[in-house]
């Protein structure tokens, strides 16, 4: 029976096949296929794709404007779910001139739509914008109620994803996003629309959890996910799997935030359970990160390695295959925007040779010089290390300074400057929310005198003092711990309390004069000659 059940998605796309061969299909037979094709992307996308892209060929066979239409529609939509751009992008540019042609303006909308969604993710802000734009001025003329505001609603989602792309200001996100809501809570529950609507409630709440968790408002987070997670598993709604797989995605990273690691592996666990049935790599590699970090934190090292080969290799792949596919749309634009400057571009390439060449021998020069001082930087940084770890940590009189801009007691000075020490040496200062007046409040002061010490004995403002802190602290942990040298720069920044990697990587390199991975990259290449 189990083999039997195997075998029916095999008969199945062979009955079509065979139908090819013996005759054209009809049109009512093509729209049959463009529904069950429809029907398989709530499941298995990879089969919609293959099934679209059949539907697809047979229909501009048979001339049938309808059929290359609608199959032209899925694929588009089916290639964005997986991050083919690309795809989605060659593919509207047809599906543009037929609906014009038919005057379709509900597939009019969604091409504009999923066009400036694939330009978003390329990153090509001005083209995505003007798109979203043009989609809903089009929605707008859409006669159905239905389907007018299920276009708004998916319209307002990817305007949404636009303005986190381009860092607008968190209010501005939410805005489209409760849109996106009000749109879909507004759709019937029709038999046409029943699905469309769930599906849109499902990402709206979806989005909006998100968005909760960047805005730290966690119960809000859990609601809105527990939301949209009860309706993706009810199957009278037949929301797609891939959705279903996202949030529990989410899920996972919401309890690694919160510090809760079981509860992030057991959600990450599920998401990857599912995501087999349906193989969508950018959240198979969201999944393998936040299942990584999870037992990084638990001290699982053997699962941690596990996963962050399995993270390192899938992500190395999708970079390499981001690279190929942003070619077409670049060459795309600069084809649509510069024909007329053809002549132009080739004196400024002339031109531009020739400083080149100019350049390149002191560029050489300057190379070396630095690459000089970055490893004598590097070097120093490693004597310090090897002089702290073999001199013995003794017990120091605190020397109380003189000259303050404010007036505090000796005692006082020493009481903090004590405090100041343990605080130190407990490592508390790797805590991401940590701020002047908290660790005032933690060592029983107020922030002038605090701050007024730690500018008078550390010799740096609080901010630089705390960074500096926490820069010694993972140096020591590259330094003592090979394991953290494979570790992304992402994690390590968290590792030491910086919210980001970008502010990370500048206070590394101020703190010791060389970058991150220059610091790791030559630890490894110390390592390896040490054992030759």
């Amino acid at each position: 029976m189990k083999n039997t059940i195997l075998l029916l998605p095999c008969l199945v796309f062979g009955l079509f096949n065979a139908q090819l061969g013996s005759g054209p299909l009809t049109n009512s037979q093509i729209d049959a296929e463009i529904i069950r094709a429809e029907e398989l992307a709530k499941n298995n996308i990879g089969k919609s794709i293959t099934l679209s892209n059949e539907i697809y060929r047979v229909s501009k066979k048979n001339g049938y404007t309808k059929g290359i239409l609608e199959s032209g529609s899925i694929l588009m939509a089916r290639y964005y779910d997986i991050g083919n751009y690309k795809k989605v992008i060659e593919l509207s540019t047809e599906a543009e001139k037929l609906a014009l042609e038919t005057r379709s303006d509900a597939k009019l909308a969604n091409t504009y739509r999923l066009r400036a969604s694939s330009y978003t993710e390329l990153g090509f802000n001005n083209e995505s914008i003007a798109e979203f734009r043009k989609a809903l001025k089009i929605a707008e003329k859409v006669s159905t109620v239905d389907t007018k505001n299920y276009l708004k609603s998916l319209i307002y989602t990817g305007i949404g994803s636009y303005l986190a792309h381009v860092e607008a200001p968190l209010d501005s996100v939410i805005h489209y996003q409760e849109k996106s809501l009000e749109s879909a809570v507004h759709i019937g529950n029709s038999k046409d629309f029943k699905s469309k609507k769930y599906f849109l409630l499902v990402l709206s709440y979806m989005n909006l959890g998100m968005t909760s968790v960047a805005s730290k408002r966690i119960n809000d987070a859990e609601n809105y996910f527990e939301k949209a997670l009860k309706i993706a598993q009810n199957n009278d709604y037949k929301v797609p799997k891939n959705l279903e797989c996202t949030i529990l995605n989410e899920y996972a990273w919401l309890y690694y935030d919160q510090k809760k690691y079981d509860l992030a592996v057991q959600y990450g666990k599920k998401a990857e359970q599912l995501e087999k049935s349906m193989s969508i790599p950018y959240i198979r590699r969201d999944i393998y990160e936040v299942n990584f970090k999870s037992y990084v934190e638990l001290g699982n090292k053997e699962a941690s390695k596990e996963y962050m080969n399995l993270y390192t290799k899938l992500n190395d792949s999708l970079v390499n295959e981001e690279k190929k596919t942003i070619n077409t749309p670049v060459k795309k634009i600069m084809d649509e925007q510069g024909k007329a400057h053809t002549g132009n571009i080739q004196k400024i390439l002339m031109i531009s040779l020739t400083v080149i060449i100019l350049l390149v021998a002191g560029g050489i020069l300057f190379w070396k010089r630095n690459q000089k001082k970055l490893h004598e930087n590097y070097e120093a940084v490693i004597n310090t290390l090897n002089k702290n770890n073999s001199s013995p940590i003794q017990n120091t009189q605190l020397e109380v300074s003189s000259e303050k801009s404010i007036t505090i007691t000796d005692e006082t000075v020493k009481m903090i400057l004590g405090k100041l020490e343990k605080f130190e040496k407990s490592q508390k200062f790797i805590k991401k929310d940590l701020s002047l007046t908290s660790l005032a409040t933690d060592l029983n002061t107020n922030t002038r005198y605090l701050s007024e010490i730690i500018k008078q004995y550390k010799e740096n403002n609080y901010n630089n003092y705390i960074n500096g802190l926490r820069i010694n602290y993972i140096i020591n942990k590259l330094y003592e711990n090979p394991i953290y040298r494979e570790y992304k720069i992402s994690y390590l920044a968290e590792a030491c309390g910086f919210s980001s990697r970008e502010v990370f990587a500048v206070i590394f390199k101020k703190e010791t004069g060389v970058s991150p991975s220059y610091f790791i990259n030559n630890l490894k290449k110390d390592r390896l000659e040490s054992a030759t």
